[in-house]
């Protein structure tokens, strides 16, 4: 974690602070998360084969009373690993915790206008955007806008029902929504 908290080009692509740490603040860090928390989740990404971390995820902002919370983002810290089915998968698992295990009405997230994967992901994934924060974000000498997201609890079950959720079903989602995206850069 202390290598990806340090990772100039993960950073630039998250809503987060671009800030370095050293190896105590990233242990502390590690440390402060693994302590119960009623209003955030924490989850390692690991490898099935080789068991290792690859990345992390988090649920934050839990409001039992709103019953909802903030998908705050998902780090693919290995290079290896970031040809998007460790982040599908990691999609689907917190969204199956948020939903079944949590019980919540509401998921929403955030992303970097910039960030095309977080963007095109959420779409792929039936997030509905809700807003536009325009230069909310300050990264790499410039103002970035904050595309803002949620999915709801019928709308996710109803998805699920169909199979929308399938492996297959999402990669021909990302498909045609690549293609829609080529398009549109054509004309």
């Amino acid at each position: 974690i202390y290598q990806w908290m340090n990772d100039d080009e993960l950073k630039s692509l998250s809503v987060g602070l671009n800030r370095r740490v050293c190896r105590e603040e990233a242990c502390d860090w590690v440390k402060n998360r693994m302590r119960h928390n009623p209003y955030q989740a924490w989850f390692a990404i690991c490898s099935i084969d080789s068991k290792e971390m690859i990345g992390y995820m988090c649920l934050t902002e839990i409001h039992y009373i709103n019953s909802s919370a903030n998908f705050s983002g998902i780090i693919i810290g290995n290079p290896n690993y970031r040809d998007g089915q460790a982040y599908i998968e990691s999609y689907l698992f917190m969204f199956e915790y948020a939903f079944d295990r949590l019980n919540l009405n509401r998921v929403y997230g955030s992303a970097i206008g910039d960030h095309k994967l977080s963007v095109t992901m959420a779409e792929v994934m039936f997030q509905r955007t809700e807003g536009v924060l325009r230069q909310a974000i300050y990264k790499n000498g410039k103002y970035h806008d904050e595309i803002v997201c949620a999915i709801l609890r019928d709308e996710y079950y109803e998805h699920k029902n169909n199979g929308d959720f399938e492996m297959s079903s999402i990669l021909k989602r990302l498909l045609q929504i690549k293609r829609k995206l080529k398009n549109q850069q054509i004309s």
